[in-house]
């Protein structure tokens, strides 16, 4: 199983730096095996993906997305991404996430995609077959089973816990653990526990998160106490708040790197081999 970051901002993609090491696209991340490969959310970093188009082209690989909430950071690269916008039947780009309201799940996540937001309505024409998926209900895709969740994040929030049976990886943005219950916290702990990978919101410092709590995001001290309790075995923090260079993520990589070498930082490129 394969792993591999194209966006790992948070919020909006960032320009102050674009020789960045740690890229300026917001967040997507692909799972990868021989048979499929599962697209976890589409933030502007899907725009980069070009191999992953050539490698679709073959009709027999599934193509899905996991979007955790409709924010537009986590969706907007959907409206650039050619399999979205092709004529194809046989080739229907697959997104699963949970329905927010009574309007067609499609309606819900291309509905700001119309005119005057957008030149021509994605609603109409999105190659897109939108299934709606619950919390705590798991389903099937080709040789993995995903369990969404709820997150501690505004606007019906979800987690993924995926796994083949082999290997687990479970990801969490947008999660505010910080301000879970003692009921919640334990959830989460269940969801995370002896995960060969967790994928942590790592948005902001520590001196910055108490003027922007509630907001949804977590510190990489929260991703260290979860991973203490739950035993994971690997932790990559991402979705980094636009504000900080490279300069500022490195002095918090290294604090990461202090704690264990299970803890290590995105970035745009790449692979991890789960």
């Amino acid at each position: 199983m394969l792993m591999k970051v194209y966006g790992c901002r948070g919020s909006l993609p960032t320009t102050r730096d674009p020789s960045s090491k740690y890229g300026s696209n917001t967040s997507c991340i692909t799972i990868e095996t021989a048979q499929q490969t599962i697209i976890l959310d589409a933030g502007s970093g899907i725009a980069q993906m070009d191999r992953l188009v050539r490698l679709f082209a073959r009709k027999d690989r599934p193509f899905d997305i996991l979007l955790s909430h409709l924010h537009l950071d986590h969706m907007i690269g959907l409206t650039v991404f050619s399999k979205v916008w092709m004529n194809s039947p046989d080739e229907l780009v697959r997104i699963y996430t949970p329905s927010r309201d009574d309007r067609p799940l499609k309606e819900q996540i291309f509905g700001l995609f119309v005119p005057p937001y957008w030149p021509v309505s994605m609603v109409d024409f999105a190659n897109a077959q939108c299934i709606a998926v619950e919390a705590d209900a798991p389903f099937r895709l080709g040789s993995f089973t995903i369990t969404p969740f709820v997150a501690q994040h505004p606007d019906k929030t979800v987690s993924f816990h995926i796994t083949n049976g082999e290997k687990t990886i479970v990801y969490l943005l947008d999660s505010e653990v910080a301000l879970l219950s003692e009921e919640g916290q334990r959830t989460l702990e269940n969801y995370c526990k002896n995960a060969d990978m967790v994928i942590f919101d790592a948005a902001y410092s520590t001196i910055d998160y108490p003027e922007k709590k509630g907001w949804g995001h977590s510190t990489i001290e929260d991703g260290f106490k979860l991973a203490k309790s739950c035993g994971c075995k690997k932790m990559m923090f991402t979705h980094f708040g636009f504000e900080y260079g490279d300069q500022e993520l490195e002095i918090f990589e290294s604090q990461a790197q202090a704690q264990g070498d299970i803890f290590f930082f995105a970035r745009e490129g790449m692979e991890i081999k789960i």
